[in-house]
């Protein structure tokens, strides 16, 4: 195991030994604990399934960087047009948008594209 992986491995239980201490001694926010739980579960479960995906492999090359980098500049293309859409849906008054409401949606957005096409390619193979 790769000494990223140990750090951040110590890092996630730490976190979900903190959460777990805080919600179980009532210290703090309820919202905080829950939230350092979940952020610690997460990271594990990322971990994990980095650590069986990749096994003895190389976790990046040339392709994957350039792959990776396609899917990424084709998904700021996607959310870039989004923002525009919502500018004008607010302009026009179609909907009443609030700031959150345009961050969460750009949010989503973001990370379902950016993965979708980086998925995408890797699965093709090559961006061509």
């Amino acid at each position: 195991m790769d000494n990223r992986y140990k750090y951040s491995l110590y890092a996630a239980i730490a976190a979900v030994v903190i959460g777990i201490l805080a919600s179980t001694l009532q210290v703090g926010d309820e919202e905080i604990s829950n939230i350092l739980i979940n952020i610690g579960v997460a990271i594990i479960v990322v971990l994990l399934v980095r650590l069986r995906r990749t096994g003895n492999l190389p976790e990046k090359d040339e392709r994957t960087k350039k792959l990776g980098a396609y899917g990424l500049s084709y998904s700021w293309f996607i959310t870039f047009l989004m923002l525009n859409l919502l500018y004008w849906i607010d302009r026009l008054h179609f909907a009443q948008l609030t700031v959150s409401n345009v961050i969460f949606i750009l949010f989503i957005l973001m990370l379902v594209t950016a993965k979708g096409f980086q998925w995408y390619f890797l699965s093709k193979g090559d961006v061509d």
